[in-house]
């Protein structure tokens, strides 16, 4: 009987592990970034993201940066007003999808004007300190 309970733990912790590798191989990604094209003389941005979470565990996204502005928050609109957040949650098995009526980037003290359809680098730091970079394109409305 003992041998039988040893070898089902056994076989148990070998699917585990064999999950676990699988999971460890997905990774989070950024797609689909784009950034409002401000008026001119505006020194804000809006820029918007979709953030993929393939993991069994919540990601939480923590800093956010761009070479074009002197910083980046994070924005959750409601109550008609974008309010800064300190982080965002993108949930497990699932997706963070940024837009102008919900969660989106402020880009703060822009460096310069942008130009239609440039492209503009952002990183979103998470809490585990790993970094997703995207391109995301400058355009008018989405």
């Amino acid at each position: 009987m003992h041998r039988i309970v040893v070898g089902m733990f056994a076989i148990g912790v070998g699917v585990t592990m064999t999950l676990m590798a699988g999971a460890q191989g997905q990774e989070a990604t950024a797609s689909d970034g784009w950034v409002q094209l401000p008026a001119a003389g505006d020194t804000t941005a809006s820029a918007f993201v979709v953030v993929r979470n393939p993991t069994m565990y919540d990601l939480y996204l923590v800093s956010a940066t761009s070479e074009v502005a002197g910083k980046v928050e994070f924005r959750k609109t409601g109550d008609g007003e974008a309010k800064p957040v300190s982080e965002l949650t993108v949930p497990a098995y699932g997706k963070l999808t940024m837009g102008p009526d919900g969660v989106h980037l402020l880009l703060v003290d822009l460096k310069r004007p942008l130009q239609e359809n440039e492209s503009v680098p952002l990183t979103l730091t998470t809490d585990g300190s790993v970094a997703l970079r995207i391109q995301a394109v400058v355009r008018k409305q989405h």
